[in-house]
């Protein structure tokens, strides 16, 4: 499978071109590639992938709404849309590890010294009240400054001047830690920011799972072949050599700087903060690259982080309860789990598991085999039919969760809850739901009914 960005988009045009728009016409990154992108979503009923040509103030084309469909998706992990989830799942459990490379299309054109200006690149500002321009397609990779450990996340990125970013780092995750470690040592974190990549990639870069895991091999699992990494030229991080860019950089022990405000994916623009401070030591790309660009808490944003939470989520879950069905994350900080319960206490059970397995869950409903997850209003219902307050309702309190979370009085100190909404004391056992007599809703056939 081909692991640069340019090789799918051809895939795209020869197998769905109606899944490309190509606007020449110059477009302002101050707000109007993110209106574009929403208005071809709620008024055209469109998501397409977007290449902005022309964009004010700089000679990147843009490209965005790349992950906004799970067709476009499964394309990319050479899977049907049906198969994603077993796809996912067999990547996490069939690694294949990275193979570096001596060069690639990354290293076309190195810009190192004064050379480096991040304001070169397009000043993109994604909603109203946003304190500045972000990068937020950027992928971080970094090692453990203390063992032979890699960590793949995205990270959003303030531009604050030729060469220097603030950066968003998700307290208690593994990139937290490792600068963490790194500032305890009094020394900065190497890391490269790989932008405009493979959809496969991207994907990969989510997974969520143990510290030691190498998401960079669940990457090459969904290639089905071994991602191929080449080294900074500043430092001895691997980054992705078929990647549209690479910005190398440190992150800086001991130092601070305000980040923010800026609209998340939660839907809520959330303020000021003081964030870490990332210094660029280099910026890579490839000759006539594409600048991508992620419309944050649209469906280029939500879809692309759902798929791998759920199939993470899925494995957690199954390892507690083996008839599990299917897992579902439909909004921020919540999840669905639909089981066959065999043994009185597994809807529980499956709700602490969800709650161990990822630290941004705060709300779990588990539900009966006979309600689809994929249907709010079935899910409504069983919660309404099968749950008692008192009795089915799980609250955990004094929890880390996510720092995105405006509810909470401190940066992701959370309590979280479950729903328990499954009949009790077992399907089988409770009051029967109705229905039409199975002959019958066989028997009639709504052309006959037809005009």
């Amino acid at each position: 499978m081909a692991q640069d960005l340019p090789g799918y988009l051809d895939l795209i045009k020869r197998s769905r071109p109606d899944d490309l728009l190509v606007v020449s016409r110059e477009l302002d990154p101050a707000y109007e590639i993110t209106a574009l992108v929403v208005k071809l979503e709620r008024e055209a009923r469109r998501r397409p992938v977007v290449i902005c040509e022309r964009v004010k103030g700089t000679s990147f084309p843009v490209l965005t709404n790349l992950h906004a469909s799970r067709s476009r998706l499964a394309v990319a992990m050479g899977a049907a849309p049906d198969e994603m989830l077993t796809t996912y799942l067999r990547a996490m459990d069939k690694p294949i590890p990275p193979r570096v490379v001596k060069s690639g299309p990354c290293k076309d054109v190195v810009l190192t010294g004064d050379r480096i200006n991040l304001y070169d690149l397009p000043q993109i500002l994604h909603h109203e009240g946003d304190a500045g321009a972000y990068l937020t397609s950027a992928i971080s990779f970094a090692k453990d400054p203390s063992r032979e450990t890699w960590n793949c996340a995205y990270n959003r990125l303030m531009i604050q001047g030729r060469d220097r970013t603030s950066i968003h780092l998700t307290l208690g995750k593994h990139l937290w830690e490792f600068q963490r470690i790194a500032e305890s040592m009094g020394r900065p974190l190497p890391v490269a920011f790989a932008i405009g990549v493979h959809p496969a990639i991207a994907l990969g870069a989510l997974a969520i799972g143990s510290i030691d895991e190498d998401e960079r091999a669940i990457m090459g699992a969904l290639l089905r072949e071994p991602l191929e990494l080449v080294k900074c030229e500043t430092s001895d991080v691997l980054a992705p050599a078929q990647a549209e860019m690479i910005i190398e950089a440190e992150i800086l022990p001991g130092a601070r700087t305000p980040e923010g405000p800026f609209g998340e994916f939660t839907g809520y623009s959330l303020g000021e903060r003081e964030r870490e401070v990332v210094q660029v030591k280099a910026i890579t790309h490839r000759r006539g690259a594409y600048f991508q660009d992620i419309t944050v808490a649209h469906l280029d944003h939500m879809l692309l982080s759902t798929i791998p939470m759920e199939a993470n989520l899925y494995r957690a879950v199954r390892a507690m309860v083996p008839s599990v069905k299917a897992v579902r994350v439909p909004a921020p900080f919540t999840c669905y789990v639909s089981l066959e319960q065999r043994l009185i206490g597994q809807a529980k059970n499956a709700i602490l598991a969800v709650l161990g397995a990822d630290l941004y869950m705060k709300r779990v409903v588990v539900v009966d085999h006979d309600v689809s997850i994929f249907d709010d209003r079935q899910v409504t219902w069983a919660i309404a039919t099968r749950c008692q307050p008192d009795r089915d309702i799980t609250i955990v309190t004094n929890a880390r969760g996510s720092d995105l979370d405006p509810s909470t009085k401190e940066d992701g100190y959370s309590a979280k809850w479950g729903v328990d909404a499954t009949a009790k004391p077992s399907l089988a056992g409770y009051t029967p739901r109705h229905r039409v007599p199975p002959e019958v809703w066989k028997r009639l056939d709504l052309k006959d009914f037809s005009e």
